[in-house]
């Protein structure tokens, strides 16, 4: 899969503040593809807004520890995504 693309609702932030995070993928190729896994490793100035992960397309969140102390936030995309086709993840975090 290329044509993944993440972007923040802002480029600064201070201590408090949030962020919301887009990310947005395509499948460029020709063949449906399957076993699609995202991952975004959080670093530590970042702490994710509990429940606030969302998908346009069907797909299993987990949120686990990293060896940073922050979270890696994954989601495996349950269903192929067929040529052409994309969808779009999001999440909050909060600026430490």
């Amino acid at each position: 899969m290329r044509g993944a693309r993440l972007v923040a609702s802002t480029q600064t932030a201070q201590p408090g503040e949030f962020i919301d995070f887009t990310l947005r993928f395509d499948n460029v190729g020709d063949q449906p593809l399957g076993n699609i896994v995202l991952i975004d490793n959080l670093t530590t100035r970042l702490e994710y807004v509990a429940d606030s992960a969302q998908s346009s397309v069907k797909a299993e969140f987990a949120a686990q520890g990293n060896e940073g102390e922050s979270l890696v936030l994954r989601w495996e995309i349950t269903d192929p995504i067929e040529p052409g086709e994309g969808g779009i993840v999001r999440f909050r975090c909060r600026v430490w």
